[in-house]
């Protein structure tokens, strides 16, 4: 069976720029062994790291999560997915709509998708590894806050409860339906999403809203 890209071409593209370009705003990701060991998906905030003309994601797991057994017998196959955004598109907003009602609903989208292999990174780095990560949520946030400025016997004893994960992609893949398809609507579009009101989508929704968890 000869393999096919889905979505289509005009849908996404093989670009590793635009994945991790993606990856960088997003900093969250779906993480699954390729191989199928794990029934659940796992889940993570990662940052992007250049070394040795190497682009990497680096991140950090509690010992009790099930990759930490599997990654200390050797590195894992996996991929990694960002979901940057989506949304319900009406086709009430299509110029074709009043003229022969042949318009359907759709959903856009923005995601992008790794594969490589994840490793365990060395105890002796840990440390270096979660100062750089806070370093990139603070800022990315606007704050100042550094992993310093908390007790060191205090980072020291959380720090034994975790261990850092070194991703190296071997390809990627960026999805980005956009209704591309229908460039005469884009702009009805654009304006469609943003009057759109989608709270479920907000972590504040889900904190004040206990019954929902």
């Amino acid at each position: 069976m000869t393999a096919r890209h889905y979505p289509p071409e005009l849908f996404s593209d093989d670009n590793p720029e635009r994945a991790f370009d993606v990856a960088e705003k997003v900093k969250f990701a779906c993480i699954q062994p390729e191989d199928g060991t794990l029934c659940d998906a796992v889940f993570a905030p990662l940052v992007i790291v250049r070394r040795a003309g190497k682009v990497l994601l680096e991140g950090h797991l509690v010992k009790t999560n099930p990759l930490y057994e599997l990654l200390m017998q050797g590195s894992l196959h996996c991929r990694l997915v960002f979901q940057a955004a989506d949304g319900y598109v009406s086709p009430s907003i299509y110029a074709e709509k009043p003229k022969s009602g042949k318009v359907v609903p759709t959903w856009n989208y923005v995601a992008a998708q790794f594969f490589g292999t994840l490793k365990k990174v060395p105890d002796q780095n840990l440390l270096a590894l979660l100062e750089h990560q806070v370093d990139q949520f603070e800022r990315s946030q606007g704050s100042d806050w550094r992993l310093s400025d908390a007790p060191s016997d205090y980072i020291e004893q959380l720090s034994k409860a975790v261990f850092g994960i070194c991703f190296e992609p071997a390809r990627a893949r960026t999805h980005h339906k956009l209704s591309q398809n229908r460039p005469t609507d884009k702009m009805a579009v654009v304006a469609w999403t943003q009057n759109l009101d989608t709270p479920y989508k907000t972590l504040a929704y889900w904190m004040s809203n206990p019954d929902e968890q």
